[in-house]
């Protein structure tokens, strides 16, 4: 981590790399083209159908990475229209704060999928199951853009998930069998490359960094 002097000195770099990526018309207009393309891969990636696997729909666990570890943790009932947005940032919030050119990996995990998800999912509901798994993984994990919520006085607001009383919260306890199927999973997704046997179909581990290469639109 470097000093107040040097994020000063990176915050200035970085508004005046956006202002000579943006210092005309046709650049603004390749630049919002550019982004498109690499957020629309990036989705693809994430939930098109990829080789012989088929595209993942309906319920999703997704984790965010930055380099030095996990960033954000969220969930879905319908993950080919939340995670095809994640990049673009148009109804889901991270892309404002952290461009996703920036990050490390993402892991989805099609829990539904799952063997273990058949009973409780009947029993509670997919939309109950997944806050109650979402609440278990961030509770576990930390992540640093769920640990604090915006205030209306422009500050932030630690967030104490052992207080909470919300309905994944309620919930967690039935879904703790699944959950330590999806913790093993996750695990393994986290730490994945592409010299080890490939995941699970339910599992993507996706490197957004290595969809960068081409700037073209398609």
């Amino acid at each position: 981590m470097g000093t107040e002097a040097d994020r000063e000195t990176a915050f200035s770099s970085w508004r005046a790399s956006l202002q000579r990526l943006t210092d005309s018309p046709e650049s603004s207009r390749l630049w919002r083209e550019r982004r498109y393309h690499f957020a629309h891969r990036l989705g693809e990636a994430l939930v098109g159908a990829v080789g012989e696997r088929p595209p993942i729909t309906g319920a999703a666990l997704y984790g965010v990475w930055l380099d030095w570890g996990l960033l954000y943790v969220g969930q879905t009932v319908e993950a080919e229209r939340r995670l095809r947005d994640l990049a673009i940032g148009e109804s889901h919030h991270l892309a404002n704060t952290f461009p996703p050119e920036i990050w490390h990996r993402v892991v989805v995990i099609a829990w539904p999928q799952l063997a273990e998800a058949v009973a409780v999912s009947q029993e509670l509901g997919v939309k109950t199951v997944g806050l109650a798994l979402e609440h278990h993984l961030q509770t576990w994990a930390t992540p640093l853009a769920n640990a604090a919520r915006r205030t209306s006085e422009g500050g932030w607001r630690a967030v104490d998930r052992t207080r909470s009383a919300s309905l994944g919260a309620r919930s967690a306890g039935a879904v703790e069998p699944l959950f330590a199927v999806v913790r093993s999973l996750w695990d393994a997704a986290a730490d994945w490359d592409a010299m080890l046997p490939a995941l699970p179909e339910a599992v993507r581990c996706v490197r957004p960094g290595l969809l960068l290469d081409d700037p073209r639109p398609a």
